[in-house]
């Protein structure tokens, strides 16, 4: 008893004392929401190794990118680091844009997923045995009308507009702190035996996740640790439901080896690992086998409208425009100073110029869209995503310059 005190105790110091720096820096920045309802897509993927890339979408659907380059994952020959955005110009409108470890996918305005990059583990989707980067964009074929695309490590699933999801390259791998192996590859795309059709699809690292039309969730690859859901460690090649959800859910977002899904009520649930407080739950367990094997309810968060997850940090956007991370921060991923805080155990809040109007993230990192039309990172600065040289204090949000004639949406 005097031993659950004294934890308690402890994390309510904790959590105070965040509460407290992160409200000083809150208040300056706090501005009421635009109704402008026109939302910038961006994605930024960027799985283990610190491989990372982002990419921008312009007004006309071209691609601004930068990041790590070594495999052609920005669309151009230079093969090497770009720590400022450029046009990749492939000449062809794009409505939105996924990348993994290595490469990179997007989808057209017709519904056609085309990918470029690194083609191991199949990832193309094309039914090739290459092994050399590809720079040019290369249709998925067999796929037709797609609404949503999701990348993982070294895999992708897309959802069309009946419901079916199709995935290719690796599914289920594990690393890391599990043994490195693949559960299956597909270099075409396979469709997935969901029992009903697919509202929103979400890929982690290593696992996958959909929201079916009831409000239904069901998971599968890699589970070491719980996240998908079932209540169970056992891995899964085929989809399966997600047991003790509270409520019916409407999106859900995979990380690495922890899941989290907003609920119609717009509130927040997560499962799976928590050894670095990816849980949000205030609870921290130092073993590498900290996990809940059934969804929790991250307290503080309502009215919640988008969910990123990268590595083990978390970070939630509610309908106000404000953010607030969580989970591990050694790279200054949760927006907290790391030399204090080394894990964030409750979601706090995000201090930016304006409010916030979509969110993307990377390995130990995360990216965010401000309604004046900017741009914010924070986290590490490995492959140069923030600027070219490391911020003295990397966890505090960095401007990214886009330069001319860069035409916002």
């Amino acid at each position: 008893m005097k031993r659950h005190l004294l934890i308690y105790a402890i994390c309510s110091v904790v959590f105070i004392t965040l509460l407290m720096d992160a409200r000083r820096d809150e208040d300056k920045t706090r501005v009421p929401m635009s109704a402008s309802g026109k939302v910038l897509s961006m994605t930024l993927q960027g799985l283990n190794q610190g491989e990372n890339h982002l990419c921008r979408l312009d007004q006309g659907g071209m691609l601004w990118c930068w990041g790590n380059n070594h495999k052609g994952q920005l669309g151009n020959s230079r093969f090497a680091l770009q720590p400022e955005p450029q046009a990749i110009p492939f000449n062809r409108p794009f409505s939105m844009m996924e990348g993994g470890a290595d490469y990179s996918c997007a989808l057209t305005a017709a519904g056609q997923v085309l990918c470029w990059g690194d083609p191991a583990m199949g990832v193309m989707g094309d039914g090739g045995a290459r092994v050399q980067p590809d720079i040019r964009p290369m249709t998925v074929p067999g796929l037709s009308a797609i609404v949503h695309i999701g990348s993982g490590f070294d895999g992708m699933c897309a959802l069309d507009a009946a419901g079916k999801v199709f995935c290719w390259g690796a599914i289920g791998r594990s690393n890391s702190r599990q043994r490195a192996r693949v559960f299956r590859t597909y270099s075409r795309p396979e469709p997935m035996p969901l029992p009903e059709p697919a509202i929103h699809l979400g890929f982690g690292t290593h696992h996958t996740c959909a929201v079916g039309a009831s409000g239904a969730a069901y998971c599968w690859g890699f589970n070491g640790m719980g996240a998908l859901g079932d209540g169970t460690v056992i891995d899964r090649m085929r989809p399966l439901r997600v047991l003790n959800l509270p409520e019916k859910l409407a999106t859900i977002t995979p990380g690495y080896l922890q899941t989290c899904a907003i609920a119609v009520s717009q509130r927040v649930y997560c499962w799976g690992a928590n050894y670095e407080n990816q849980l949000g739950d205030g609870l921290r367990n130092p073993a590498e086998d900290a996990k809940r094997l059934s969804p929790g309810r991250v307290p503080g968060l309502e009215n919640i409208v988008q969910l990123s997850s990268g590595s083990s940090h978390n970070c939630a956007l509610d309908a106000s425009g404000r953010v607030f991370c969580w989970g591990y921060n050694e790279h200054g991923s949760a927006v907290q100073n790391p030399a204090r805080y080394p894990n964030v155990p409750v979601p706090m809040p995000v201090a930016l110029e304006a409010p916030v109007v979509e969110l993307a993230h990377n390995e130990w990192g995360m990216c965010a869209l401000t309604a004046t039309d900017k741009v914010y990172c924070w986290g590490s600065n490995k492959t140069k995503l923030l600027a070219k040289r490391t911020p003295k204090r990397p966890w505090l949000p960095v401007e990214i310059s886009f330069p001319q004639p860069f035409a916002a949406r």
